[in-house]
């Protein structure tokens, strides 16, 4: 009796490490990455929700929007005073630092119309000798090369002003991770936002981007800042801020995400580049951003799961797993509130499969002499 005890003792043990490993195996499965991308996403809202965390509202975005660019009269190529004077003003508010997402010229325009080289690298010129200022470097997606900038203008930025314009997106195209260096052949060049906590000597580091942090930013069109003349609600508006500026048009250069920060826009599923450019450097200057949990806690995580096979009676063992799945995604939520992102999916999996198992041997011991 004794050696039949141990014996199926050993079997249930065996179950469990059988299962466990099947739930191991199911989290490497291109699914398994999609489902704990949406799960994520879900955990991101309800944290939103109900428990967003607050952060200074030190970030402003200058968007190029619809209305702004119909208020300025020359084509978006020849916006080099315009652009020149906005970086003028805000250089007078006396920022924190400036970012500029928009793409410098290629190349001389002074054959199109005189003069307007100069009046962007004024304005170049007048916001790198007042505050920390890092300008866009795109990369070609055809070429994966970096686009030439006009040389005065690289001249006068230095390559300790320029930073990689690239936003990560996972399988399904949706931006959760950042990094704030981009590999390449001599090693690495820094994003935009791993440039700006360099200028403002920041020690930041890469994550998830955390999407339960602070409020919608702060919006002031372009045409707007244009318009400004009162020294007063310039220095109100940008004075000791970080300032952002892009495009924050409806249908260009936008990214999926799983909350919008662009309030000025309701909620849509989708976000201007320059917002998800903002959140990514809220996030890597708070120290916030949630790292992925290590392979040995996933492991346990899926052990833990494949013990609702030793529930013998098949409704606890139904409940066992249910308790198991909402407890895996509670924990998760808990976890990533704490600074973890632990993906359920796999666990729940494993908690269904265990259940499975379990019913399957209960209907055979039923039908046993």
């Amino acid at each position: 009796m004794e050696s039949r005890d141990d014996g199926r003792a050993a079997m249930r043990a065996i179950g469990v490490a059988a299962i466990a490993l099947i739930g191991l195996a199911f989290s490497l499965l291109p699914v398994t990455e999609r489902l704990d991308a949406a799960l994520l996403d879900l955990e991101w809202r309800l944290l939103r929700q109900f428990h967003s965390r607050p952060a200074p509202e030190d970030i402003v975005i200058v968007g190029v929007d619809e209305a702004s660019v119909r208020a300025i009269p020359e084509p978006p190529g020849l916006w080099h005073a315009s652009l020149g004077r906005a970086l003028t003003r805000l250089a007078a508010a006396r920022p924190r630092a400036i970012g500029f997402a928009l793409p410098l010229p290629e190349r001389s325009y002074d054959g199109v119309k005189a003069g307007v080289d100069r009046a962007l690298f004024e304005g170049l010129a007048t916001a790198v000798e007042t505050t920390p200022f890092v300008a866009s470097l795109s990369i070609d997606a055809r070429t994966r090369g970096a686009r030439n900038i006009h040389l005065p203008f690289l001249a006068l930025l230095g390559e300790s002003r320029l930073g990689i314009d690239l936003t990560a997106r996972d399988v399904d195209g949706v931006a959760r991770r950042f990094s704030l260096l981009v590999p390449t052949e001599d090693g690495g060049f820094p994003t935009i936002e791993g440039r700006l906590c360099r200028a403002m000597k920041r020690q930041c580091s890469d994550g998830l981007i955390h999407y339960s942090l602070g409020r919608p930013f702060t919006y002031v069109p372009l045409k707007n800042l244009l318009a400004m003349s009162d020294e007063r609600l310039l220095e109100g508006l940008f004075r000791d801020r970080i300032v952002l500026v892009g495009e924050a048009l409806a249908y260009t250069d936008r990214i999926d995400v799983p909350v919008n920060y662009a309030g000025w826009e309701g909620e849509p599923r989708n976000s201007p580049g320059i917002v998800v450019h903002a959140q990514t450097l809220r996030t890597a200057l708070a120290g916030v951003a949630p790292q992925d949990a290590s392979r040995p806690a996933i492991v346990l995580l899926l052990t833990l799961a494949a013990l609702v096979f030793l529930v013998r009676e098949p409704r606890m063992a139904a409940l066992a797993a249910a308790l198991m799945a909402v407890g895996a995604i509670v924990a998760a939520v808990l976890m990533l509130r704490g600074g973890l992102f632990m993906p359920a999916s796999a666990a729940i999996f494993t908690a269904l499969l265990a259940l499975g198992a379990r019913l399957v041997v209960a209907r055979r011991a039923r039908k046993a002499p």
